[in-house]
């Protein structure tokens, strides 16, 4: 399940702005969020080694759904990618890594390096949250909120006292509203648009629209089950 974290998780003080990249089609990392992996590919264990021995961070980068077609044996990814942290891990016998990972902070790709590891890695600048003058983003809140609620009372399988702790958090609205992209529903691509949305109130909106259509599917589609907190994704 995904679950929000507190901000204690933060980039070292030495960090350089290099970054191991770890690509996938179907995951999109948000900060305060918790992902489990699973890295067995000979290069990603070796990125988990790498990452393990050093200073315990992974940046997800979601693969460009349409790489194949722009003659290239390397996917593309897109620019903008969330930096995470190793919370916890397990080697298993055959090599394969479980890990448990945070997402920290968004960054954008600045270029990737030619490197000699197996895995790719990039040069990134770090991305710091905005919010324009004039927003209420107390009410935003309130909106993203109320919405939220109204989704739950659709789907049967979203536990009530899980949905209040959650929503009663102390959370900054930045986490907030990701949050609530990643438990909704929403697609990978809604997901990765949230991910590149820096303006608060921008991406409050980007997900009360996303709220809406979610709500709009689920009152045609009475009696659908989904958990809350949702799945991991295992890759």
């Amino acid at each position: 399940m995904g679950s929000p974290i507190k901000s204690e998780h933060s980039l070292p003080e030495d960090f350089g702005n290099v970054v191991r990249l770890f690509p996938l089609p179907n995951v999109v990392l948000f900060p305060g969020i918790v992902q489990a992996l699973q890295l067995f590919e000979p290069r990603y264990k070796a990125l988990a080694e790498d990452a393990l021995e050093s200073d315990q961070l992974i940046t997800m980068a979601l693969i460009d759904s349409q790489w194949k077609t722009h003659q290239s044996d390397v996917p593309s990814i897109a620019k903008t990618v969330c930096i995470g942290k190793i919370l916890s891990h397990t080697k298993l016998e055959d090599g394969r890594y479980n890990i448990f990972l945070v997402g920290v902070s968004r960054a954008e790709i600045v270029s990737e390096l030619d490197t000699e590891t197996r895995y790719r890695m990039a040069e990134v600048r770090i991305i710091e949250e905005q919010w324009s003058q004039g927003h209420e983003l107390t009410k935003l809140r309130t909106e993203i909120c109320t919405k939220f609620r109204k989704l739950a009372s659709y789907r049967a399988g979203w536990h009530q006292d899980a949905l209040d702790q959650f929503l009663g958090e102390d959370l900054p609205l930045g986490q907030l509203i990701d949050m609530v992209c990643y438990s909704c529903g929403a697609g990978i691509t809604e997901q990765q648009k949230v991910l590149e949305t820096v303006d608060l109130a921008e991406r409050g909106q980007v997900v009360l629209e996303i709220l809406n259509g979610q709500i709009k599917v689920s009152e045609s589609e009475q009696g659908t089950t989904q958990d809350f907190p949702p799945s991991f994704s295992l890759n």
